[in-house]
């Protein structure tokens, strides 16, 4: 237990003096953040929530990679990066690969991830990414067609983290992305100054996992943190059972019993072939449509939410339709079916209090 308390002095120490270094570098791109959502009002009657097209998405977002990948060779893990790479190649992505273990009860992937973040926060503006797309060395890559461009999200929207859940609702790390500004410093930062007695286990989630959520849930940087549906991009495989469909861009081969090695073997040989039956083309999946309504969704709750907080006062169940709202906001808006009932609820409030 000293010991424990004593690297996480370190951590904190370290993630000091790193703050500390890029006082000026941070101060910069914090002006460079991006505009708040316009305070739009809200045409209530008629309204369609998530109905329209939607924002397009930007195919100049700069991207890169990262990953983790160190100990016994393992030429399924490597060829499972090697799918990754042929993505990259495609669609113009960095990728970065960390080779050595740190240290042995240090936070892996958080730490590196900062490593990586503050290696790109230190380019000139136009040559450092913009986002940062963490892979584990377990997923691969099916359908080269997919950019990871489409999942970000559109300029108004305040958003830091994209993260996926899985089936008992917690984080799930094999895929998300972190964007690279100031606000993602300060948050790997706390992640790292997390004790390591204060970190949440469970069988699902590892201690960088765990530390990772415990830092998102955080009411100081949840606002900025948004789940999306995980089969568009961390679709498991549940011993020999894939839950994505045709076309979904990856596949996250976790250890849930079978033979993991055959099962990732599979698919390699797939991928590999002459005709990959996982290649579809963008534009023959429902993926653009999903997202654009996934965000659609998001600005329509924004919006509605700033219409309740004007007509609040004395009216309970405007007060409790929007807290629901603000809820599934912050921990379930990849739930269609949660967040489109509690828009209505709250929709049906501001009816009833007109």
């Amino acid at each position: 237990m000293p010991q424990a308390r004593t690297m996480a002095a370190r951590c904190r120490l370290l993630a000091l003096v790193v703050l500390i270094s890029l006082g000026v570098i941070t101060l910069l791109q914090s002006l460079q953040r991006t505009p708040s959502i316009h305070d739009i009002p809200l045409s209530i009657r008629g309204h369609r929530f998530g109905s329209s097209s939607g924002p397009k998405r930007s195919p100049s977002i700069r991207i890169k990679k990262v990953s983790a990948l160190f100990g016994e060779p393992n030429y399924l893990y490597e060829a499972a990066l090697a799918t990754h790479e042929r993505h990259n190649a495609l669609h113009g992505y960095q990728m970065q690969v960390l080779r050595e273990r740190i240290h042995a009860s240090f936070l892996a992937k958080p730490a590196y991830l900062m490593s990586v973040l503050v290696e790109e926060l230190a380019k000139p503006w136009d040559e450092r990414a913009q986002w940062l797309a963490w892979v584990d060395p377990d997923t691969l890559v099916l359908n080269q067609q997919i950019p990871l461009e489409l999942f970000m999200p559109p300029p108004d929207e305040e958003i830091n983290l994209i993260a996926t859940h899985d089936d008992d609702g917690y984080f799930n790390g094999g895929v998300f992305f972190l964007k690279v500004d100031s606000w993602s410093l300060e948050f790997l930062i706390q992640v790292l100054a997390v004790p390591l007695t204060d970190r949440k286990h469970h069988v699902s989630l590892n201690k960088d996992h765990a530390a990772l959520e415990q830092i998102m849930e955080n009411q100081r940087f949840r606002s900025r943190v948004t789940y999306q549906p995980r089969l568009w991009y961390n679709a498991f495989d549940y011993n020999k059972t894939y839950e994505g469909e045709s076309g979904n861009l990856m596949v996250h081969l976790l250890d849930l019993g079978g033979d993991k090695w055959a099962r990732m073997d599979k698919y390699l040989g797939n991928v590999t072939s002459k005709v990959n039956p996982h290649e579809v083309p963008l534009e023959q999946t429902t993926y653009e449509k999903q997202v654009q309504s996934f965000w659609k969704r998001m600005a329509d709750s924004r919006k509605i939410l700033k219409e309740a907080k004007l007509k609040e006062k004395g009216h309970d169940g405007i007060k409790e339709a929007a807290r629901r709202l603000k809820f599934a906001l912050d921990f379930e808006t990849d739930n269609e079916v949660v967040i489109r009932g509690a828009y209505d609820s709250l929709l049906k409030a501001l009816y009833e209090n007109k």
